[in-house]
């Protein structure tokens, strides 16, 4: 008799075994939150380089070194690798050799922010230099440009298609972002100069390249003056939502709002002329909810590292100072100069002397999401250091820039998102914090071993607001994260059954379901939906859908025993043996025909249905007792592999009354 399962029973059974199994490979699975690399290595400095890949980053000075006192950019691929690097007149290779056509870019190593690479969006193998100079009227008006460097036939790159003009009458000033789209990006410059000097220019970048009409905000404060006014700093914030930016020698600082879905800006916040003393450096926080901003003074003898509270309607009426010190020439203290949001959730600053000496340690803000002065500059455990030591290379003005949307990385992020996976939850920036965790009453196994690195088994699928409350000085912080636990995806080869029968010679085909991403069938390694099976044998079907979430179900595959009896009796006190009819496993049959006649060929009893049987009437009324003639088709199921076949069955019934 064939064994019918409780709904699901099978796959349960199944899954606990698949997926017990392929949590090793869930860890790794595509579905899972991937960490940008992108902007993993920093070369800047005097012979200064910063590897971010491993954490802590790893410290190791160039060879060589490159004249980067100021702005630079690089990349690198999806693994962090570098690919080449630049201070916007000279590109270097992978190699830190000089790239092939990699001189005589048209940007300027002087002064703010000399350059920023774009990936190309239709082309994995072609990169966008953008270089910046400054802009004096008649006498530098290289502007900003273009160049592309190309990977197509040369695995070190080759700079091709050079210097091509985006603007000019231009700020020194450059940021990107992400389009919404997330495949395209957009390139954000600013004029200069009584034409274009109240100008925002935001360059998209599609599939087929950059596209020379820019978007156009006139918006904000005028640009004009003072060229020097050129040479601050201009940066998106990790979430592409805002802009800042710094004037120096008019003492400016101004918030936007920035639109990554139509590239225009809007919504100023501008500081009163001479707010600051000299602003230059500008960095957000991870978190996109501070602002901070270093003051390098020209004249001034104090420089600045303040905070601004974004979430403020007026986040320049309460700044915080996080650090400051005298500044008296080059026999005491450094300015602080450039700032950069690094992988690690850190924002670094770099300082030099006034005479651009270089020095041995960068600045740290270890938890820049944090108000005030908890933001802990150059502190970690309570302990108070000079930051990130450079193991012999030196800091002197800037960083590397970079598309800010690389470093859109959340303060935890998880790996394996599906039902009965361990899930495993990883925080970007450890620095200072006692970790506590709240699982949104999900129900489950928590698994606290080591509380920087918790695990979590979900009990049900559904999403679930996961925070990390972070403990330090006595204080509480709180970040959250939607986490999405997805269901296994539906398999039901056997129809409920753990055996599906088959006429003798016939086959039959498995259906492991529509819309799954990925299939395998055991023991035949096909990846197909459908398996046509004609053998006897226990087959299983891994499924894996969109989610990268895995389930199985396995059936028994058996020949159909099928038989008639040669005799019954109406009037038998065995059920079984009070009508004529099919025995055995009928749920091989697709078709049926039974047909019964009697000594003088006259047909006494038709069914189509196997379950019915003859009870051994005639037209209402018992029929005689003896010997009848039966003739019976079964009608096998249709596969792929061949069409429905007919098996014909005669014999000899005898009626007992």
């Amino acid at each position: 008799m064939k064994k019918i399962l409780s709904p699901n029973k099978l796959a349960i059974i199944i899954a606990t075994i698949i997926i017990s199994s392929s949590t090793i490979f869930s860890q790794n699975n595509s579905c899972n939150y991937i960490v940008p690399h992108m902007a993993d290595t920093w070369i800047f400095g005097v012979n200064a380089r910063i590897d971010f890949t491993n954490s802590p980053p790893d410290i190791i000075p160039t060879s060589l070194n490159y004249g980067i006192p100021f702005g630079s950019s690089s990349i690198s691929d999806a693994d962090g690798n570098l690919l080449f690097f630049t201070n916007g007149e000279t590109v270097w290779d992978k190699s830190y050799n000089i790239m092939q056509n990699g001189t005589g870019l048209s940007g300027s190593k002087y002064q703010g922010q000399s350059s920023i690479i774009v990936p190309h969006p239709g082309n994995s193998y072609k990169y966008f230099i953008i270089t910046t100079n400054i802009y004096i009227p008649q006498i530098k008006t290289k502007g900003i440009n273009y160049s592309v460097v190309d990977f197509t036939n040369n695995s070190l790159g080759q700079v091709e298609s050079k210097n091509n003009l985006l603007l000019s009458e231009n700020s020194k000033t450059i940021c990107a972002v992400k389009h919404q789209n997330n495949n395209d990006y957009w390139i954000v410059l600013h004029g200069f100069g009584q034409n274009k000097g109240n100008k925002f220019y935001a360059f998209q970048v599609d599939t087929s390249g950059i596209i020379s009409s820019p978007i156009e905000s006139t918006i904000g404060y005028a640009q004009t003056g003072d060229v020097s006014n050129q040479v601050g700093y201009m940066k998106a914030s990790p979430n592409g939502s805002k802009i800042a930016l710094s004037l120096p020698i008019d003492g400016i600082v101004e918030i936007l709002d920035f639109d990554n879905s139509t590239g225009s800006v809007s919504n100023p916040i501008t500081s009163n002329p001479g707010y600051l003393y000299y602003p230059y450096g500008v960095e957000f926080s991870p978190d996109n909810t501070k602002l901070y901003i270093s003051t390098s003074p020209v004249s001034s003898d104090t420089s600045y590292l303040i905070q601004f509270n974004l979430m403020s309607n007026q986040p320049f009426a309460n700044p915080t100072v996080i650090n400051k010190f005298a500044y008296a020439g080059t026999t005491l203290d450094s300015t602080m100069q450039g700032l950069q949001l690094g992988a690690d959730g850190k924002v670094y600053v770099s300082k030099t002397k006034e005479s651009g000496v270089q020095l041995p340690n960068l600045s740290v803000i270890n938890n820049p999401n944090r108000p005030g002065l908890a933001c802990n500059f150059n502190e970690l455990n309570y302990t108070n250091n000079n930051g990130m030591f450079l193991n012999g290379a030196g800091t002197q003005a800037g960083f590397p820039d970079f598309v800010s949307s690389f470093l859109d990385i959340p303060h935890f992020y998880y790996l394996n998102q599906c039902l009965n996976d361990t899930t495993n939850f990883v925080i970007r920036n450890t620095a200072n914090l006692i970790p506590t965790w709240d699982f949104d009453n999900a129900g489950g196994t928590t698994i606290l071993i080591d509380p920087m690195n918790p695990k979590h088994i979900f009990s049900m699928d559904g999403t679930y607001n996961v925070k990390l409350i972070e403990t330090y000085d006595g204080n509480d912080y709180e970040f959250s994260e939607p986490v999405t636990i997805n269901p296994l995806p539906s398999i039901d080869i056997g129809q409920g059954s753990e055996i599906i029968y088959i006429l003798t010679g016939s086959s039959i085909r498995l259906d492991a379901g529509d819309g799954m991403d990925i299939y395998a069938w055991s023991p035949t390694g096909s990846s197909d939906q459908y398996l046509d099976v004609n053998e006897e044998g226990t087959y299983i079907a891994t499924v894996t859908d969109f989610n990268c979430c895995t389930n199985s179900d396995t059936v028994q595959i058996k020949f159909a025993s099928l038989v008639y009896p040669n005799a019954f009796k109406p009037i038998s006190t065995i059920s079984d043996n009070q009508s004529f009819k099919v025995v055995g496993d009928i749920s091989a049959i697709s078709k049926y025909q039974l047909m019964i006649f009697d000594r003088w060929g006259q047909m006494v009893f038709e069914t189509d249905d196997p379950v019915v049987g003859w009870d051994g009437n005639q037209n209402g009324t018992p029929a005689p007792m003896g010997t009848y003639v039966y003739s019976s088709i079964f009608t096998s199921f249709e596969s792929g592999i061949q069409a429905s076949i007919d098996i014909k069955n005669t014999g000899t019934v005898t009626l007992i009354r």
